[in-house]
């Protein structure tokens, strides 16, 4: 079993920004030494250009990319994927997934 940390929107910008939602996971062990108020950490966060917070995930507008990106872990022999996607809007993500990535992703089974 593996947690994916996929971000997939047909809106490119849309499927990078969603990324946001983590922003203060990115956060270097160096950039949240001295903060302690969980309001200050997310204003640091949120200080943090889009690249630092979106290299944490799988990153797609494009069904077949996002898909070949998953695919390595089918092909590492992982078969129980759970999908772990940012943004607000869950159920976006959920109906966009089981329309454009679900049947491709049962194909590589």
């Amino acid at each position: 079993m593996i947690e994916i940390k996929i971000s997939y929107d047909p809106d490119p910008k849309l499927a990078l920004e969603n990324t946001r939602f983590w922003a203060p996971l990115s956060l270097t062990a160096e950039q949240k030494h001295s903060i302690d108020d969980p309001i200050e950490m997310e204003k640091a966060a949120d200080a943090l250009p889009i690249e630092q917070v979106a290299k944490r995930w799988i990153v797609a507008s494009d069904p077949d990319e996002a898909v070949e990106k998953v695919g390595q872990y089918v092909k590492w022999g992982l078969n129980h994927l759970v999908f772990h996607a940012p943004g607000h809007d869950q159920r976006r993500f959920l109906d966009l997934f089981e329309k454009d990535l679900a049947p491709r992703l049962r194909r590589l089974a």
